[in-house]
C-alpha cells in the first residue's frame, strides 16, 4: 500500500513537472506585450496543444468570454492536477461573479475551498456574494453570457484607459500605495492578476478618455513617487 502511494506522488510530480513553462508569456502579458506573448503561444501551440499550462494561456489571451470560459473548463476538468487547475477554478467564479451570476459563482468558490483548500486563491475569491437574483439565469444560454458585459463597456465608453502605478505580490504594500494616491485625490482602484502562478495586486490611477489624459498623472507618479506608470485599457 505504502509502495502505491508514494508511485501515485512520483506520477502525480512527474505531470507537474512535464508541463509547459509559460511563465514568460505571462510575463509578457504583465508587461503589455500581447503580441509577443501571443506569438510565444503560437509557438507552443504548435508543439504542445494538449498541454494544460498552454491551454490556461490560450484561454487568457482569448478575447471572446464565451470561448476563453471553455478553456479555463477544459484545464480544470480534464487536468485537475495542473498547477493551472486552481487559478482557472478562480477566473471561471470571477468570471461568473463579474458578470452578476452570483449563485453560480458561488459555486465555484465552494469547490475551490474545497478541492483546493491551500491555493492563494482561495483569500483572493473569498468575499460575501450579494443576496441577489441573477440576472435571467434560467433564461439566458450560455453563449449569451458574455453579452452584459459587452452592453457594460459599451456604457462606460468615455473611460478607455487607466494608469498601472504599480503591481506588488503583498496586498498591503498595494494599499499603502493607495492610500498615499487617494491622500493626492486621485482614484484608485486595486485589481488582481496572475502572473507566472502567483497573485498580484495591482494598483490603478484614474479613468481616462484617451492617452493624452494621462500624461500630467504619469508625471506626478514620477516626480512624486518615483514610479513609472503604466497606461493601460480599462477591461482588457
Amino acid at each position: 500500500m505504502k509502495r502505491n502511494i508514494l508511485l501515485l506522488v512520483f506520477l502525480t510530480n512527474q505531470i507537474f513537472s512535464q508541463e509547459v513553462d509559460i511563465s514568460p508569456a505571462l510575463k509578457q502579458i504583465e508587461s503589455g506585450n500581447i503580441s509577443n506573448a501571443a506569438a510565444i503561444l503560437l509557438n507552443l501551440k504548435s508543439k504542445n496543444p494538449g498541454d494544460p499550462s498552454v491551454i490556461f494561456l490560450d484561454a487568457i489571451l482569448t478575447k471572446d468570454g464565451d470561448e476563453a470560459l471553455r478553456k479555463y473548463s477544459t484545464v480544470l476538468e480534464k487536468f485537475p492536477e495542473s498547477k493551472y487547475a486552481d487559478a482557472s477554478l478562480y477566473r471561471i467564479f470571477s468570471y461568473y461573479y463579474s458578470l452578476g451570476y452570483y449563485k453560480k459563482a458561488e459555486t465555484y468558490l465552494d469547490r475551490l475551498k474545497k478541492d483546493f483548500p491551500e491555493s492563494q486563491y482561495v483569500k483572493t475569491a473569498d468575499r460575501k456574494i450579494p443576496d441577489v437574483e441573477e440576472p435571467s439565469a434560467q433564461t439566458v444560454s450560455e453563449s449569451q453570457i458574455q453579452q452584459p458585459a459587452q452592453q457594460k463597456k459599451n456604457e462606460a465608453t468615455e473611460n478607455n484607459f487607466t494608469i498601472q502605478a504599480g503591481a506588488f505580490l503583498n496586498v498591503d504594500n498595494a494599499r499603502k500605495l493607495s492610500d498615499q494616491l487617494k491622500k493626492e485625490n486621485y482614484f484608485t482602484e486595486i485589481t488582481t492578476k496572475e502572473v507566472g502562478g502567483s497573485i498580484l495586486n495591482v494598483v490603478n490611477v484614474g479613468k481616462f478618455a484617451n492617452e493624452e489624459e494621462t500624461k500630467p498623472v504619469l508625471n506626478f507618479l514620477e516626480k512624486k513617487f518615483n514610479l513609472k506608470g503604466r497606461v493601460v485599457p480599462i477591461n482588457q
